[in-house]
């Protein structure tokens, strides 16, 4: 068990959690405590200190890139809209009142890419002790999330088409891991995202209302914590295809899971006010336990036919 602590894969997975614990509370904070309620400014913001970070790391020389070019970045373009649509609907669900279950919902991701990577990775994920445990955590993790038994049409649908699109997203960005390193991949997705955003502001119009808040209503606090965000989420977009590449998909997405079961304890132990004073009861915990238990015993075992090793093959 030590040694699979210590492992490469088992970092990836920790960083990669650790990232989005922080970055999905802090974003719950700005949300609902400093009604800075801008999803796609939000998003853009991250993606935009991504890429002027990444291009100044290679104009710099300090990392070797191949420089964006259309036909470069048509390779993820296709993960990169449904990524930013996932991620896009998870922002605006934050605010917890419109979309309640939205979040168990889209808990079943990890289920998706089960299902998907049949088809798309050809991968014998499909045992039987395997599956179960697979579905154990997503319908675990899936109740200890769920605060609000009232499922309305709004929170099904969403949180479906959010965990379709994250689910196809991660097993394209999988395949894709093979030809590109994280850092590149990071690269191309945030130039993709950004111009998907920038597109999407034209309808919503956010970026005005979210100057105007800016000029208005912004005080220290405020201006810290969307710092912490911007710089907590560019670390999580990194930590997400470093994992995707050294995991797979459906650890990733197992992953989120059980970041999500673990970071809806903290958040209501810690910021009471900000959840609408609902305490988990002793159902929360046992499906927290239960995720938890059942992840051990998944990745206890070495999993066959499976490797890691990756040969990156730049394309033309």
């Amino acid at each position: 068990m030590l040694k699979l602590l210590e492992s490469n894969e088992a970092k990836s997975a920790f960083l990669y959690a650790g990232a989005s614990l922080c970055t999905h509370l802090i974003a719950k904070v700005v949300v609902n405590r400093l009604f800075f309620d801008y999803p796609i400014v939000i998003l853009m913001l991250q993606h935009a200190a991504a890429l002027l970070l990444i291009e100044v790391a290679r104009v710099t020389s300090l990392i070797k890139l191949t420089p964006y070019s259309l036909d470069r970045g048509r390779h993820l373009f296709l993960p990169s809209v449904l990524l930013s649509v996932s991620s896009w609907l998870s922002v605006a669900s934050l605010e917890g009142i419109g979309m309640p279950v939205f979040d168990s919902v889209k808990r079943m991701t990890a289920i998706f890419v089960l299902v998907g990577g049949g088809f798309v990775l050809k991968r014998n994920w499909s045992e039987q002790k395997n599956a179960l445990s697979i579905v154990v955590i997503s319908l675990a993790t899936a109740l200890t999330v769920n605060f609000d038994l009232n499922m309305d049409r709004f929170s099904l649908f969403y949180g479906l088409i959010a965990a379709i699109t994250q689910a196809i997203a991660y097993l394209q960005l999988e395949v894709l891991s093979a030809t590109f390193p994280p850092i590149e991949l990071l690269y191309m997705h945030s130039f993709n995202s950004l111009v998907v955003f920038l597109l999407a502001d034209v309808i919503q119009d956010e970026v005005r209302d979210a100057f105007m808040y800016m000029m208005t209503s912004a005080n220290g606090l405020f201006t810290c914590l969307l710092l912490i965000l911007l710089i907590s989420g560019l670390f999580l977009n990194f930590t997400m295809m470093h994992c995707i590449s050294t995991n797979g998909a459906l650890t990733t997405a197992i992953t989120s899971n059980i970041r999500a079961a673990i970071q809806i304890m903290i958040a209501y132990y810690s910021w009471v006010h900000l959840f609408y004073d609902v305490m988990p009861t002793f159902i929360h915990w046992i499906g927290l336990f239960l995720a938890l238990g059942f992840a051990v015993v998944l990745y206890r075992k070495p999993r066959n036919g499976y490797s890691n090793e990756k040969t990156y093959t730049n394309l033309a």
